[in-house]
């Protein structure tokens, strides 16, 4: 049982990630950087909440951050189940999987080859047909195991090459991959359709949010969504930018993404982005998230749906937005109507006021107008790109009935959240 792994970054070997003791227990975990890491002309931190530093890590800080590469979940379950690995045991599972994670990171036991895609492998449609794409939750994360890739959450996906012609393929040891690609939901039909919607409407309306277009594979609806964790060198290389959550750079656990768990605010987000002086577009980028969430009525905006970006020099900058589903179109009986992250004193995504938008404006640094102004502005551009990117997400396959019933109450939720603003008395 390996007890010690290598932590690389950008593809340099940056420190030692270690564990001790019989139960495998959270402060058992240490992690130190490397002497000689630190001594090179660029050293660049893994975390915010693991600055640069001689002396090792130890404890809860170290365990946070590394659990937060690994899936959760049914999908982490179905994971350890293929893999023969306990499901508890979070440091075996990264020795498994961490070859490849979000960001610029690879973990592997001392001396271990990388695992070989073989050629006859390549055809992902096959393999997908192979394994059984729609045989549960987790399925498509299996396919290519034991391939070393890690992708955190909770929905199912897998890591993929998108080559010029428009195949996909898994990516060798030696290849990063270029896009993610998730199945529609077994449990919530059509969630692929919904965060079709979501990413192009925020891209419609102007904000940084990521590639991504409905597809199908293996006779299954999914999306295929452009990695914003990589970018083109100048020969034409995928290279790998460095990614860490909001949940990573704060030093929480996954399992308290949820500000009603323990998890970080909207407060404490907003400080990390002022603290870490990214500047005038991340502060206004982080509010454009919280607004666009609300006007869709996406209730399960949490802490790790936020991400951060660091490139091989260090310089940090606010990942394009993601997961932007809007959850309110999906039963009350099965997803919660409470922000994920709270928004005043607000219980319902649907029924924000303006005094909760104040609230959450003095709390988090915004002046009140600004806010105000902000979520009016969105609003308007949102309601005039509503029905047409509806209809091209249609167009690109999307079911037409679940996507204009998605519109209709997008549309209906954004007119109300304006009323509340406009109109004195109505919140």
């Amino acid at each position: 049982m390996n007890d010690r792994l290598e932590v690389e970054l950008f593809d340099r070997p940056v420190g030692e990630l270690a564990i001790s003791g019989p139960l495998r227990s959270p402060e058992d975990w240490t992690f130190a950087y490397r002497e000689d890491y630190l001594a090179s002309d660029t050293p660049v931190a893994l975390s915010v909440s693991l600055p640069l530093r001689a002396a090792p890590y130890a404890g809860a800080s170290v365990r946070n951050w590394f659990c937060n590469l690994l899936p959760e979940g049914a999908v982490r379950e179905a994971v350890s189940a293929r893999l023969r690995i306990p499901d508890r045991d979070d440091f075996a599972l990264l020795a498994a999987i961490g070859g490849e994670c979000a960001g610029a990171v690879s973990i592997r036991a001392p001396d271990t080859a990388p695992i070989q895609r073989q050629d006859e492998e390549t055809d992902l449609e096959t393999l997908l047909y192979l394994q059984g794409s729609d045989a549960g939750e987790g399925s498509w994360a299996l396919v290519g195991t034991p391939l070393r890739l890690s992708l955190a959450g909770a929905q199912d996906k897998i890591a993929v090459i998108a080559e010029p012609g428009g195949r996909l393929c898994l990516p060798r040891s030696d290849e990063s991959s270029t896009h993610i690609l998730k199945p529609d939901s077994r449990r919530f039909r059509g969630l692929r359709d919904l965060e079709a919607l979501g990413l192009a409407l925020a891209r419609a309306i102007g904000l940084d949010a990521a590639h991504a277009r409905p597809v199908e594979v293996a006779n299954h609806p999914a999306l295929l969504i452009e990695r914003y964790d990589r970018t083109s060198g100048a020969d034409g290389a995928t290279l790998r930018l460095h990614q860490e959550d909001f949940c990573q750079a704060l030093g929480y656990p996954g399992e308290l993404k949820y500000e009603g768990q323990g998890g970080p605010g909207l407060v404490a987000c907003s400080q990390l982005v002022r603290r870490l002086g990214l500047g005038p577009v991340a502060v206004q980028g982080l509010l454009d998230w919280v607004v666009f969430n609300a006007l869709i009525g996406n209730a399960d905006a949490h802490a790790k749906n936020l991400a951060l970006l660091c490139d091989h020099k260090g310089r940090r900058r606010l990942a394009p937005l993601y997961d932007l589903v809007p959850t309110l179109v999906l039963p009350e009986s099965l997803i919660d109507r409470a922000p994920a992250l709270r928004i005043g004193t607000t219980q319902r995504i649907d029924d924000i006021s303006a005094d909760d938008w104040r609230m959450f404006a003095r709390q988090t640094g915004y002046a009140p107008r600004f806010v105000l102004g902000r979520i009016a502005e969105l609003a308007d551009s949102l309601l005039a790109h509503l029905p047409s990117v509806g209809a091209d997400i249609v167009t690109h396959g999307g079911n037409e009935t679940r996507v204009q019933h998605a519109t209709d109450i997008i549309m209906n939720n954004a007119l109300r959240m304006l009323g509340k603003i406009t109109h004195p008395g109505r919140g």
